[in-house]
């Protein structure tokens, strides 16, 4: 067993100040405020800020790499490099295509799931296929289709129970039925996104038991005063998650902070919705089926739509900050609030028992080191 001490330890439900993080093998043991003596070496970082590590549960890529269309080697090469961006655990996400290309990414995301080393892949988000082509922004209207079980218990089934999540637009043909059958029977979260809903479709789909809205505000019918919309019910329901991709692009300040004062850092997710152009430079890039460009950190398709983001989940917590909100709640939605949409036990917390995968900060908020399952992570380029 070992200790990290830091200045600064968010659990992030409390602050710890000048305190120890104790560790065993790859869990947390527990904190100590005071010099732990049954300790084989104690890393210190006196100046710097420890918390959980960030858990992106919507992402496409990033670094040239679509987890849709790229290899299973780009995918594991995707999950060595996300650390250093501060995430510990991930959700591949698939975008609309033909069944044959999401059974494609579902098998390597499955296979490259299996190889340690790196941001650890918690399971698939499909986002799509059973999408409004009214609302569908970047993804291909020409593959969308009314929701199919025989098609999604086959995606399921291959994914040998990877697939944990899914964005529908609940108003389709046979959406509400699809929504209660896949939660009732494979336990699968479902999303609402994409989506031309009403106020009491959306409702209606909340009762059937959706709890998460992807990118709230964006691909989604506009809150009108006498059609709140999608809008309008996730703010109000007190049950619901919702994601928000904080690059300040996608939502201006003022959204972001009425969105938090109406869920709270509880029930706000903090997501990147990153396409295989973040981190790199301007340039031509790829979203699924479609061509993006970037062009100074926008990523838009050839007719200009916004086609995910180019944002790091580090960058996305900074911006909260600059938004005018804490830092205790920056990193509540980028780790805590994540599993509790998604019930994710074991990761997201210091607290006895969990995973040791741990972000050291300093106060810039800077990456200074990352651990993944108790061991310092490195990564050379």
């Amino acid at each position: 067993m070992f200790a990290i001490k830091a200045g600064l330890i968010l659990t992030p439900n409390n602050v710890v100040r000048e305190g120890y993080v104790l560790v065993n093998g790859d869990k947390i043991f527990g904190i100590s405020l005071d010099k732990p003596k049954d300790v084989s070496e104690i890393h210190k970082y006196d100046d710097c800020i420890l918390t959980p590590g960030f858990i992106d549960i919507h992402t496409h890529g990033g670094f040239g790499i679509d987890v849709t269309y790229s290899s299973e080697k780009d995918i594991i090469e995707l999950s060595r490099i996300l650390p250093t961006t501060g995430v510990t655990a991930y959700m591949p996400s698939t975008v609309t295509d033909s069944s044959e290309q999401i059974e494609m990414a579902i098998k390597r995301i499955n296979s490259a799931s299996r190889v340690r080393g790196g941001s650890k892949i918690l399971g698939i988000h499909l986002e799509g296929p059973y999408l409004n082509p009214l609302r569908g922004g970047a993804q291909s209207a020409e593959y969308m289709r009314k929701p199919s079980l025989e098609e999604f218990e086959r995606f399921y089934g291959m994914s040998h129970g990877l697939v944990k999540r899914i964005t529908i637009a609940p108003e389709i043909e046979g959406g509400i039925d699809f929504i209660r059958e896949v939660i009732g029977r494979f336990g699968v979260k479902v999303s609402l996104g994409h989506s031309d809903a009403t106020y009491e479709q959306t409702s209606s789909a909340i009762d059937a038991g959706a709890n998460i809205i992807t990118h709230i505000y964006n691909g989604m019918r506009e809150f009108h005063h006498r059609e709140p919309g999608i809008v309008g019910a996730a703010l109000m329901a007190k049950n619901v998650y919702v994601e928000i991709i904080a690059d300040l692009i996608h939502l201006h300040p003022a959204t972001i902070s009425l969105i938090l004062k109406c869920k709270g850092s509880n029930k706000t997710i903090l997501v990147t919705d990153a396409t295989s152009g973040a981190g790199l430079k301007n340039g031509v890039y790829w979203l699924g089926p479609r061509k993006v460009i970037i062009k100074n950190g926008v990523a838009r398709t050839e007719d200009g739509i916004l086609a995910g983001s180019t944002i790091s989940m580090i960058k996305a917590v900074q911006n909260i900050l600059k938004v005018g909100f804490p830092l205790k709640e920056a990193i509540r939605m980028a780790t805590t609030t994540p599993c509790n949409a998604m019930d994710l036990r074991s990761i997201g917390r210091i607290s006895r028992g969990y995973k040791a995968d741990v972000l050291i900060m300093n106060k810039q908020l800077e990456i200074v080191e990352v651990y993944i399952d108790g061991e310092p992570y490195e990564k050379t380029y």
